[in-house]
């Protein structure tokens, strides 16, 4: 079985002040985002990675290259980029204060299955799980019996994973959200498609 170990970014300034942060708009990791990715590279600096795959957003890049520095064995960043953060159109980049009125930012962030991203050019819950989804079954096929370190961003982690285990869309907001340099392990079962959440947002690195 594969096992994925997956690493929400570290905090940056969107994040601080509340700004769609989508794939479509980055901001500066902060300095607490930087140690905190140093944190878990030191935390994981245990386990034989065979590979690591990462957003080609630059916040997801640089909390990588931080991670990276804590590993006993060295590995390069691949660049994949159906592993980007969901895409919220012109909303990208603006205050969400802005949105907080319309029923479909509320839909956004309370009632997934009814979101209608054509209101802002976005992308759909469908969309962003199947693009990512056929990220991981690659790499399950690809790495049968590897450990993979995945760095991506809190919606498209949150939803993908919450799929994986099998979570309707309507589900996959409940409960408690990803942090900021979380880590959720996620294993792929043997000679199947199916995943297994063995470790949810654990953030004991980050005491």
């Amino acid at each position: 079985m594969t096992t994925f170990y997956c690493v929400r970014h570290g905090k940056t300034e969107f994040n601080l002040n509340r700004v769609f942060q989508g794939g479509l708009a980055d901001s500066p990791l902060l300095p607490e985002g930087i140690e905190n990715a140093k944190k878990v590279g030191t935390y994981l600096s245990d386990v034989d990675f065979n590979a690591c795959f990462v957003s080609p957003q630059k916040r997801a890049q640089d909390t990588a290259k931080n991670i990276l520095l804590g590993l006993n064995n060295k590995l390069e960043i691949t660049t994949i980029n159906d592993l980007r953060e969901m895409e919220f159109g012109i909303w990208d980049g603006k205050p969400e204060e802005d949105y907080h009125h319309l029923e479909e930012f509320q839909n956004l962030v309370h009632r997934p299955h009814l979101y209608d991203p054509s209101i802002c050019g976005g992308e759909s819950f469908e969309e962003l799980i199947n693009r990512s989804k056929s990220v991981f079954n690659q790499i399950s096929n690809d790495y049968p019996d590897g450990n993979i370190l995945v760095v991506s961003h809190g919606l498209t982690l949150q939803s993908l994973l919450k799929h994986l285990d099998g979570s309707s869309i309507e589900d996959i907001r409940s409960g408690r959200l990803l942090d900021n340099t979380s880590i959720t392990v996620i294993k792929s079962k043997e000679n199947t498609t199916d995943y297994e959440i063995v470790d949810w947002n654990n953030t004991t690195h980050l005491m």
